[in-house]
C-alpha cells in the first residue's frame, strides 16, 4: 500500500469532502498555510469551515474519522488505482497549466506526464461512416507519429479515435481516456473491451472519486480535462450545439489550438466543424501533417508523408490567383486580404475555402492565412 505523509492525507481528505469541486478545494486551501493546517483547523471545528454546505461538511467528517483513509488507500490498491496531483512528477504538465486543474487525478494504467505532443480527438456519438473513418485515420497517424491521443471513451468518434491509436503497433503510451465517472467504472458498458485495451496501452483517468457513476452533469466538467491534457483539440464530426463545442470552447479558453476536419456542406454532422472553421474558431485540417506542422513535430517518416503537389497558377481562377499573389508576400489576416483584394466578403470566403481544399493555403489562429508549402507548390507553368 502507498505510504503517504500528512500533506497528502489532508489532500485526500479535502478532495473527498468537496468531490470534484475544484473551486471549493482551492478556496479552502487558500485560507490556510498548508492542507495539514486545514485538516487540523477542521478537527477543532474552526469557524472558517462554517459556511460550507451540509453535504460537504458530512463528507469531510466522514473522511476525518480514524481508519477512513487507510481503508480508502487499501481500496485504491485493490483496484490498481493510482493518484496524482498538481506538483507531483506524475501529474500531466499541460493539465497543471489550466486555471482549474483537478485537485486529485485518479488513473489506472500509465500516464505520460509530459508528452512531446498530445492531441484530443472529439466528435459526435453518432458519426457517419466518414466520421468513423476520419477519427480512426487521424488518431492512428498521430499515434504513429509519436503523439498521445486523448479521448473521452464515449461511443462514436471518441471510441474510434482510441481504437485508431491502439491499432498502431509501434506506440507505447498510445492513448488516454478521460472519463465522466470513476476510473473503476466502465461507461458505456459497450466499450468494456476498449476500456481494458486502453489501460494496457495507456490509461483511463478521472477527477471523479472511484466508484462515481456517470452523471449527465459530469461530462461538461470532464471536457475541460480532455482539452487541458492536450496541446490541440481535433473536431471530427459534431452537430452545431453539442458537448463537442463545449470541449472546443474549453480548448480556446485554455489557449490551446483547435482543428477541425471539414465535412460535406448540408450534413448535420458537418455543421459543427464547418461552422467553427467559418467563424475562425478552428483551423481546417486535411491531413495529419497539417497538425504536426503546427507544432513542428514532423515525426511522420518521409516515405509515408503525402507527396507535395505541384499546381499551375494558370489552372486557378482569377480570384484565387489574386489571393495567392498577396499571400506570396507573407501571411495576411482576413481583413487585410479583403482590403487588398477588393473582393466582397462572400466571394473571398469562398475563394479561401477553395484554396484550402486544394492544399495551397492554410488558416492560422485569428483568421490569418498563409501558403501551405508542405502540401502544394505553385508553379508558373
Amino acid at each position: 500500500m502507498r505510504t503517504i505523509g500528512g500533506e497528502e492525507r489532508a489532500r485526500l481528505w479535502l478532495n473527498y469532502g468537496v468531490e470534484f469541486n475544484v473551486r471549493s478545494f482551492q478556496k479552502i486551501a487558500a485560507a490556510f498555510a498548508s492542507l495539514e493546517e486545514a485538516f487540523s483547523a477542521y478537527s477543532v471545528r474552526e469557524e472558517r469551515f462554517a459556511n460550507l454546505n451540509e453535504k460537504t461538511l458530512a463528507r469531510l467528517n466522514e473522511a476525518a474519522k480514524p481508519g477512513f483513509l487507510e481503508r480508502y488507500l487499501e481500496m485504491l490498491e485493490r483496484k490498481h488505482i493510482s493518484f496524482t496531483y498538481p506538483g507531483e512528477p506524475t501529474y500531466p504538465r499541460l493539465l497543471e497549466e489550466i486555471k482549474d486543474p483537478p485537485s486529485v487525478l485518479y488513473y489506472i494504467g500509465r500516464i505520460e506526464p509530459d508528452p512531446e505532443l498530445a492531441v484530443a480527438v472529439i466528435g459526435s456519438r453518432h458519426p457517419t461512416k466518414y466520421g468513423v473513418e476520419m477519427a480512426k485515420r487521424f488518431a492512428g497517424e498521430l499515434a504513429g507519429a509519436g503523439a498521445l491521443v486523448v479521448s473521452g471513451m464515449a461511443e462514436g468518434v471518441d471510441a474510434c479515435a482510441a481504437r485508431g491509436a491502439l491499432e498502431h503497433a509501434n506506440c507505447g503510451c498510445a492513448t488516454v481516456a478521460v472519463l465522466g465517472c470513476g476510473v473503476d467504472v466502465v461507461y458505456p458498458q459497450s466499450n468494456e473491451k476498449l476500456y481494458y485495451e486502453i489501460i494496457e496501452r495507456g490509461a483511463v483517468v478521472s477527477e471523479f472519486l472511484p466508484g462515481s457513476r456517470a452523471e449527465r452533469f459530469h461530462f461538461p466538467v470532464r471536457n475541460r480535462v480532455m482539452s487541458g491534457m492536450a496541446h490541440g483539440t481535433l473536431v471530427v464530426e459534431a452537430a452545431q450545439r453539442s458537448g463537442t463545442s463545449i470541449t472546443a470552447g474549453f480548448a480556446q479558453d485554455q489557449g490551446r489550438e483547435v482543428f477541425a476536419v471539414p465535412g460535406r456542406v448540408g450534413d448535420v454532422m458537418s455543421t459543427g466543424p464547418n461552422g467553427m472553421i467559418a467563424r475562425g474558431e478552428a483551423k481546417p485540417v486535411f491531413s495529419t501533417e497539417d497538425i504536426l506542422s503546427e507544432f513542428a513535430c514532423l515525426h511522420v517518416p518521409a516515405e509515408t508523408r503525402p507527396e507535395v503537389k505541384r499546381i499551375s497558377v494558370s489552372s486557378l481562377s482569377e480570384q484565387q490567383r489574386g489571393v495567392c499573389r498577396l499571400l506570396r508576400q507573407g501571411e495576411m489576416s482576413f481583413d487585410e486580404l479583403c482590403e487588398s483584394s477588393g473582393m466582397p466578403v462572400g466571394v473571398l470566403n469562398s475563394c479561401l475555402t477553395e484554396l484550402q481544399f486544394l492544399g495551397i493555403m492554410k488558416q492560422l489562429p485569428g483568421r490569418w492565412y498563409v501558403l501551405d508549402t508542405c502540401q502544394a507548390v505553385l508553379t508558373d507553368e
